[in-house]
């Protein structure tokens, strides 16, 4: 058969090889074996397989994937199902679409189930490391909104994101207030008990010379929070006793006991 052929064709090579194949196109065919029923058994696993090899380039061939585990029940062709997820698994972040499909193949056998596990242990791992890979990037965008969404998913990652501190760091003295505001968030959401710094501290401190007397208030709490660490910002806090909303004011000696007091 034509496609018996290709695949033996494809096995018979080394990857590097087969210069005038791109990754995905290599991807996409092997694929197209594996949902080829027509193949033999070993055919269709040895081309799953192979894809796993190419990891996370072999994208295009998840549908192909995806579509043949669903379409096979219970133990039928297992061999062929445990290098299918194997497969997936090894692609990883890019097979984050086959989870539901993952999800339904469980309680087939003891092995598939093995399988199951270690593949969306992969994917998900995989995928959360792409998002804050690409999340650290967007913080460096010229636009303010890239800046605060990406700031905003970095907290709902929370401690995956650990690998976003500097980049979060970076921009606490962003000129965009709420995007400095989400970045002060972001970091406690990441880096959960972790000390603050003195950067992190006066980036909370910037708000106490707003404007708007809900952002003056907030930072004097969050400041009375954070205590004796925010002993650096003192000062600022004092100039706030005069403030004219009198929950700043009361806020204002608060904070000053709880900054004050000896470590």
């Amino acid at each position: 058969m034509r496609c018996g052929l290709v695949l033996v064709g494809l096995f018979s090579l080394p990857l590097a090889a087969r210069a005038d194949e791109t990754e995905d196109a290599l991807a996409k065919k092997l694929g197209g074996i594996v949902r080829d029923p027509r193949q033999t058994l070993w055919a269709r696993v040895e081309a799953a397989n192979t894809i796993g090899k190419l990891g996370p380039v072999a994208g295009t061939a998840v549908g192909d994937l995806v579509a043949v585990l669903e379409r096979l029940r219970n133990t039928e062709q297992e061999p062929l199902q445990e290098a299918i997820v194997e497969a997936l698994g090894q692609i990883g972040g890019a097979a984050k679409p086959a989870i539901p499909a993952l999800t339904k193949a469980a309680g087939r056998s003891i092995d598939i189930d093995l399988a199951l596990k270690r593949a969306r242990e992969s994917i998900l791992l995989a995928s959360d490391a792409q998002d804050v890979e690409l999340l650290i990037r967007q913080l460096t965008s010229r636009d303010a909104s890239t800046r605060l969404r990406a700031t905003k998913a970095l907290a709902d990652l929370g401690p995956a994101a650990r690998s976003a501190v500097p980049g979060l760091v970076a921009i606490l003295t962003d000129a965009d207030g709420d995007v400095r505001r989400s970045a002060i968030g972001a970091l406690r959401a990441v880096q959960p008990g972790a000390k603050p710094t003195e950067v992190f501290v006066r980036a909370i401190a910037v708000d106490l010379r707003d404007p708007d007397a809900n952002y003056r208030l907030l930072a004097v709490r969050a400041l009375g929070r954070i205590g004796p660490g925010a002993v650096g910002v003192a000062a600022d806090i004092e100039l706030l006793r005069t403030d004219p909303d009198p929950d700043v004011r009361r806020a204002v000696v608060d904070a000053l006991a709880r900054v004050s007091v000896t470590p």
